[in-house]
């Protein structure tokens, strides 16, 4: 969702000149759309919008004979096999009952829409000399200096050779920063209607602006005297569209899909900074508080397991997976009812987002500030990384904000949309120096293990292990 910058939200787009300026943030809330009854499904909502079933198996897999099952009851729109799920679209009465008492089955629910994203002076020597002085608007990306990620470009690592899978909105094929490192063969749309390269003009995309902070091309390669770099410049992106360019919502499924298509495509890192925030006890609330409805308490325990098959298939494929902590200004510690998908999930590195504070006045300035935005907790951040602020009350405001491409040109943003990029690009660059042979475990590890302690000793509820610096995961 979009929204018109004021002092009292998180979001905004300003037109500057040629420049769009824009918060765009990965993630939460105004989850529910249209007043649906499913079955008996115990859905409550003010509005609330499913079109479907996801089918869960009690297996790892789909037994065929289920499938002939489930054909007998509704359409089946798709099948997961890799991970034992089918989607249903039927207006059968009493479908939930029926699918549920058959012997395969383990659980059934609906398929849920929600909106996974929210539209959320310059020193050119901040960074050491590097391949990003190719760069016109490298001055401008502070969280490069943040990590240090010139100092590895300067020790040899560019992530050549690591596949990352950006699941999201799409991605402008045709930007210059990006055709270089973007496998088009590889990128694949699940919304319905929607290609995965989006549609032409001039105008901020979220996945675009995700997919430049990873991988923007070096222009000594491109011949490009203009642009950014992004933290793994020579590593190759793959556009997996998940959610609507249009309005950032999507289905569970489409999300779900998504992860396993990139896993059986030989993703090395899949970043997801997208998500939303769900309750344990299914009461709803939208952005001021305000109660919506609920939604059956066991029906959100389903769609967290099946998003956890997912990510667990992707993990045992060999995938690394970077995800947005969120931007709601939550404490998850001690807020056990709430819980944000997938970032609190198993097997994914959730990520916060730092920010400097007037950067445009002051090259000295500290970089890594929690950003006003941002969730925190031990029990739900990994790693932090610089995801941008706007909360400065000086007129270069938004210099605080992270720099990278939109669909025709560059924008600045703010969220933990932007963090996670720039920590799914030095996994990136770990994995290309270990030419492919670590862990998922091994890349969290090291990750952890090398990022600067901002706050304390341990584990910090701001920054988890820390900041993630790219120099010290590829030298140390």
């Amino acid at each position: 969702m979009r929204k018109l910058y004021n002092k009292n939200l998180r979001f905004f787009a300003r037109v500057l000149g040629v420049v769009i300026f824009a918060v765009f943030t990965g993630c939460q809330n105004d989850p529910l759309e249209t007043e649906i009854d499913f079955d008996s499904e115990g859905i409550t909502l003010k509005s609330a919008k499913a079109n479907n079933f996801m089918v869960i198996s009690k297996s790892e897999t789909l037994p065929e004979g289920l499938v002939n099952e489930l054909a007998s009851l509704g359409e089946i729109v798709k099948t997961i096999p890799e991970i034992g799920i089918a989607v249903i679209k039927t207006t059968a009465p009493n479908f939930k009952t029926k699918a549920s008492k058959l012997s395969d089955v383990q659980s059934v629910v609906a398929d849920l829409s929600l909106k996974w994203l929210e539209p959320v002076k310059v020193f050119p020597m901040a960074s050491p000399p590097s391949i990003g002085d190719d760069e016109e608007f490298f001055p401008l990306q502070w969280g490069l200096d943040a990590i240090n990620a010139p100092e590895a470009w300067n020790a040899g690592f560019k992530g050549e050779g690591a596949k990352v899978f950006i699941l999201d909105s799409g991605i402008d094929a045709e930007h210059p920063d990006l055709s270089p490192n973007l496998n088009t063969t590889l990128s694949k749309s699940f919304v319905p209607d929607e290609d995965w390269n989006i549609q032409p003009g001039f105008y901020f995309n979220h996945g675009t602006h995700v997919a430049g902070i990873i991988a923007a091309a070096d222009n000594i390669a491109t011949d490009l005297n203009t642009g950014v770099i992004g933290v793994a410049p020579k590593a190759e992106i793959v556009a997996v569209k998940v959610l609507s360019e249009s309005d950032g919502s999507g289905d569970f499924s489409w999300i779900i899909e998504g992860i396993v298509y990139a896993a059986l495509q030989g993703a090395d890192v899949i970043n997801m900074s997208l998500g939303t925030v769900l309750n344990t006890n299914g009461f709803v609330y939208d952005e001021e508080g305000n109660l919506l409805g609920r939604y059956a308490p066991q029906s959100i325990q389903n769609l967290k397991h099946a998003m956890q098959k997912a990510i667990d298939f992707a993990t045992r494929s060999g995938a690394t997976i970077v995800v947005a902590a969120g931007n709601d200004y939550m404490n998850a510690d001690g807020n056990g009812s709430a819980f944000v998908l997938p970032a609190d999930l198993n097997n994914v590195i959730s990520v916060s987002a730092t920010a400097p504070l007037n950067w445009a006045y002051d090259q000295t300035t500290d970089l890594d500030e929690i950003a006003s935005y941002s969730n925190t907790g031990r029990s739900l951040v990994d790693i932090s990384a610089p995801g941008g602020d706007f909360d400065s009350e000086e007129d270069l405001w938004y210099y605080d904000m992270i720099y990278s491409t939109i669909s025709g040109g560059w924008s600045f943003a703010s969220g933990t949309s932007m963090a996670s990029p720039h920590v799914a690009g030095v996994a990136a660059l770990i994995i290309a120096k270990n030419q492919g042979n670590i862990t998922p475990h091994e890349v969290e590890k090291q990750l952890l293990k090398t990022a600067d302690n901002i706050d304390g000793n341990g584990t910090s509820d701001l920054y988890g292990k820390g900041r993630v610096n790219a120099y010290r995961a590829v030298t140390e």
